[in-house]
């Protein structure tokens, strides 16, 4: 089953960030669970900063930034007067992504919420980089938010798209939890290849027992739905337009494997075109295999880039 006890929530103080907010108050109230706002200074990876041009801000300016970090903290504190969870604020130097991605890995955070573009001033259909990356990156599931809650926060119906590969059904006991938790009706949807037909009948004889993924499934009103198409993430946005399905909820990974060198599998394309809030779960195997702290992985990167170079230069 699914709990949530703490939830991070990066933050660039944008309205988008606060939509995001929105969303993780309404949680952490439901849940019963603490939030941390992240906000991560870049100053110290610009330009100015790499080429030492007068370093970091340093006396007067050093206090005026961080009173307006204050004083933004403040504003979103503001945002959850009248309800009952705790919040903790925090800010950190560096590359947003890699911040936000070695927290996750460095403390138990049962859920990120993340806005899908900031102030970059991006199209509502596309993804900022940040959060392509955590989604990517993290080891604990991320709610990818492009808009404010609706239904108070209190999801109706579900959406647990599933290829029914081990990786794929990762998602059923998150989409069960929560569906469960809010009495939502759950859509369980299977999107067959265009040009590689299955009949129903057989599909509905690989469908996995859901008492494997919660004890208590039987009391969740389940509804599953099979189609077809060229691409397995029209159908899913589709269905979630035409349903007005409150969440979705995926695995980041399926039959194909864990892809961490780029995001372009069907979960990601959900999460850059869906108007609707995404939850994507990682496989639980993520954190062994990639153990190594975000700043050793990219120190290996390197080294082996110099050796290649070192041999191809020889």
């Amino acid at each position: 089953m699914y709990e949530v006890r703490r939830i991070l929530v990066p933050t660039d103080f944008s309205p988008s960030a606060a939509d995001a907010f929105d969303h993780a108050i309404l949680l952490g109230e439901r849940f019963n669970a603490e939030l941390t706002l992240l906000h991560v200074d870049e100053e110290i990876v610009s330009p100015r900063c790499a080429l030492n041009a007068g370093g970091p801000p340093r006396g007067d300016a050093q206090a005026g930034k961080e009173q307006f970090f204050e004083d933004q903290f403040a504003l979103l504190r503001k945002r959850a007067a009248g309800h009952s969870i705790n919040v903790q604020t925090r800010v950190a130097s560096g590359r947003a992504y890699m911040v936000i991605a070695e927290e996750s890995e460095r403390d138990a955070w049962d859920l990120i919420v993340l806005a899908v573009h900031g102030w970059t001033g991006l199209s509502e259909h596309l993804i900022g980089s940040t959060a392509e990356r955590v989604v990517r990156l993290a080891h604990q599931p991320v709610l990818s938010v492009r808009q404010g809650p609706t239904n108070e926060g209190h999801p109706a119906s579900i959406l647990c798209p599933t290829d029914l590969s081990l990786s794929g059904n990762i998602a059923l006991s998150y989409a069960l939890s929560i569906a469960r938790r809010y009495k939502a009706t759950l859509y369980i949807q299977y999107v067959s290849e265009l040009d590689k037909p299955e009949l129903e009948s057989e599909l509905r004889q690989r469908l996995p027992d859901l008492r494997e993924f919660h004890p208590m499934a039987d009391e969740v009103s389940v509804e599953w739905l099979f189609d077809r198409d060229v691409d397995p993430s029209n159908s899913i946005i589709r269905f979630a337009e035409d349903r007005d399905v409150d969440l979705i909820v995926m695995s980041l990974y399926g039959r194909k494997g864990i892809r961490r060198v780029y995001i372009g599998n069907t979960s990601a394309e959900v999460v850059r075109q869906s108007s609707r809030p995404v939850l994507t779960v990682p496989h639980p195997f993520v954190r062994q295999i990639f153990s190594h702290p975000m700043a050793d992985r990219i120190t290996v990167s390197s080294q082996l880039r110099t050796t290649q170079e070192r041999r191809a230069g020889a």
